[in-house]
């Protein structure tokens, strides 16, 4: 992890590693990601009951892959990020959509906008602390209202298989990002947010989908996924938060 997680997504080769290496067809973050577009759809759905038309904000849209699942269900799309190779890809895939270049915790190259659904996906594990908290307070003032809805993830639960390879590397002299659902939610609390709900998906490890295939496992983790119980050690945590009542 950068010490700067600002500068970490600024090159040619994590753009295309994105795109090409981690989202491959077959692969694990893409069976995460599979199941992530169910989950839109269905707070989508439950927002359309709240709010018409919506307007969208992607935080950290990096190379599009949000933006190009909702910029048609919704009436009006913004992808904003910090790192231009990660929007030179967006602007090959993204129809609707504006893409914006800025830094929304320095500069708001938004004001006045309000949005009836913001999402940051793959942010929050990585950021570094002070950057977690400046993020978290900038999103909270751009949802129009108690309806509106803020959708983010943690790809790295500590009580998931990846505290296995956490304690692994740990015994190598090296790092691993973290996080918690708790950690989350105290998180969004300190800035005004309450967790309306939250999801957890993918129980077996990465190395299972290598071995018995992409197909069955992400078939073994959605069944699982339905039992009481196992988001608390999924790896992969979607939570929905709304304005609520800041809690000190």
């Amino acid at each position: 992890m950068k010490t700067d997680y600002r500068i970490s997504h600024q090159s040619e080769q994590v753009s295309r590693v994105y795109d090409e290496v981690l989202y491959k067809q077959g692969t694990y973050d893409d069976a995460l990601w599979r199941w992530e577009q169910c989950i839109l759809e269905k707070e989508i759905t439950l927002l359309q009951t709240k709010a018409t038309p919506i307007s969208l904000l992607d935080f950290a849209c990096g190379t599009g892959r949000i933006l190009t699942f909702l910029e048609n269900k919704v009436n009006n799309a913004v992808g904003v990020d910090i790192a231009e190779e990660m929007l030179s890809r967006a602007r090959q895939v993204v129809q609707n959509a504006r893409l914006i270049k800025a830094d929304l915790t320095r500069i708001d190259a938004l004001r006045g906008e309000p949005f009836d659904l913001v999402t940051a996906f793959r942010f929050f594990l990585n950021a570094e602390p002070v950057l977690r908290e400046e993020a978290m307070a900038v999103l909270f003032q751009k949802l129009r209202n108690q309806d509106s809805l803020l959708i983010f993830n943690i790809h790295g639960n500590l009580w998931s298989h990846r505290v296995f390879t956490k304690i692994g590397l740990w015994f190598r002299g090296k790092r691993l990002s973290v996080s918690t659902r708790r950690e989350m939610e105290l998180l969004a609390r300190r800035h005004g947010l309450e967790m309306a709900r939250w999801y957890g998906f993918g129980i077996l490890p990465k190395i299972a989908y290598r071995v018995i295939g992409s197909r069955i496992a992400h078939g073994i983790d959605k069944i699982l996924s339905h039992i009481p119980g196992m988001r608390f050690i999924s790896y992969d945590l979607v939570f929905v938060c709304k304005k609520g009542i800041v809690k000190k």
